[in-house]
């Protein structure tokens, strides 16, 4: 596996970086790809270099089966005495720490008493979220996509969650928390579900056949009994698998490539198509790139946002266009707001768009009236 043997590698980086010093800190590995070093150190500026040589270290490009992969890094710190006396107690406060370095990503935090409000609304949204299927409070909605000649081509189904006590929470607030404590699967389950049998009913009303992409969590892929739930809800929606597109995204290959490639292998050859999400936004790697059975290259929005003042962001696209097309693969640029972006992204060789210039997602009905009335 990929990322046992990077997980491996960190190990080894980090044994050979606190050799050379004579605190001879505790390395720990604490679970999944968490570490905890143990470090006697009472200076505050001899603690940040520390800090920021070892963060440095363990960012820099590891080889692995002859692909170069990068890895973000974030650290969270609890000092003794003033974070905890305790040794759960002082865990707790790093946990913390850390919590709020992953959400500015690859960063690094010491713990303050604020973090503690945001880790235990997380803690919440865990919680109702356990329930927020048995009360109903997930829906589906759809943002269309359209082709360069601004026909319509399909739509992304997006999961929303409305909780009756914190309202609306952003899928990239509640999917991390699910992946995390275990609850992919059966939201996964929910969402490839509803996405095929609203979307039949669509197909019906309209008598026409469009594609349908969902994006697939890491945690879903590695669930044993994930492709025989797709075919066996593909079977009972009567819905075209031509039809269906599977999104995933970069860091899915770290997990277990000997795993994922035969699975996506078997995807493609049932005639399910394969979208690469965010692509240039995660753990790169060309090498992996041409061994996947990818039909679709999606254009993280965060270059599309920068396209028309940016000429950095235009030949980043220009560089992940051509590496697409040269694969055999269509492009499809999400977060487009505005013309002058979708002119750009025309004159760069882009095959399908999809943002709020053309349609926000929308709610099954709403799809529907849209799609009638659109020309």
């Amino acid at each position: 596996m990929i990322g046992d043997t990077l997980l491996i590698e960190l190990a080894q980086r980090l044994k050979a970086y606190f050799a050379t010093m004579s605190a001879n800190p505790f390395i720990i590995r604490y679970g999944g790809d968490e570490f905890v070093v143990f470090l006697h150190v009472t200076e505050q500026n001899e603690l940040r270099q520390i800090l920021d040589t070892l963060h440095t270290l363990l960012n820099k490009e590891y080889i692995i089966n002859e692909m170069r992969l990068l890895a973000s890094v974030s650290m969270g710190v609890a000092k003794f005495p003033e974070h905890g006396k305790e040794l759960d107690t002082l865990l707790r406060a790093a946990d913390i720490a850390m919590f709020a370095s992953k959400k500015t990503k690859n960063s690094i935090h010491v713990f303050e008493a604020v973090m503690e409000e945001a880790y235990l609304k997380n803690v919440y949204i865990e919680q109702e979220l356990r329930k927020a299927l048995q009360n109903k409070e997930l829906s589906m909605v759809y943002q269309p996509q359209v082709d360069k000649n601004g026909r319509f081509y399909g739509v992304e189904s997006l999961v929303r969650w409305n909780n009756a006590k914190l309202g609306n929470i952003p899928p990239d607030k509640f999917i991390p928390i699910a992946e995390a404590t275990g609850q992919m699967p059966s939201l996964g389950r929910f969402i490839v579900e509803t996405s095929l049998e609203e979307m039949r009913s669509v197909h019906t009303a309209l008598g026409t056949c469009f594609h349908t992409s969902i994006n697939i969590s890491i945690k879903q892929f590695l669930d044993v009994n994930f492709l025989e739930h797709l075919l066996d809800t593909i079977k009972q929606t009567s819905i075209c698998r031509v039809a269906i597109t599977l999104e995933v995204t970069e860091n899915l290959f770290i997990e277990d490539v000997d795993y994922i490639l035969p699975l996506l292998n078997e995807i493609r050859a049932l005639d399910i198509e394969i979208s690469m999400d965010d692509f240039g936004t995660g753990y790169s790697s060309l090498s992996i790139l041409r061994k996947l059975p990818i039909n679709e290259l999606k254009i993280d929005k965060s270059f599309v946002d920068e396209l028309s003042h940016d000429e950095t962001a235009q030949t980043m696209v220009q560089n992940i266009i051509a590496i697409g097309k040269n694969l055999g693969m269509h492009i499809l640029a999400e977060g487009v707001e505005t013309p002058e972006q979708k002119e750009i992204l025309t004159q760069l060789g882009c095959d399908r768009f999809q943002g709020y210039y053309f349609s926000k997602p929308l709610a099954k009905e709403d799809l529907l009236e849209f799609l009638k009335t659109s020309s």
